[in-house]
């Protein structure tokens, strides 16, 4: 599978389990994924500063 039809697979999916959720389960949903965003941006930041991610040796 290519990537296009591997993300429109996975966003797909993604769409059916949020539809699927009740409105709590969605603001839950919203908030871990706005935590994992959070996560990636500030990890990305350290990348491109060259800084040492947790757990990597000093």
């Amino acid at each position: 599978m290519t990537q296009p039809k591997e993300q429109t697979a996975k966003a797909a999916e993604f769409s059916t389990l949020f539809d699927s959720l009740d409105e709590r389960g969605k603001e839950s949903a919203l908030c871990i994924l706005k935590a994992l965003d959070f996560a990636q941006s500030v990890m990305a930041d350290l990348g491109e500063h060259g800084q040492h991610t947790a757990g990597s040796a000093t």
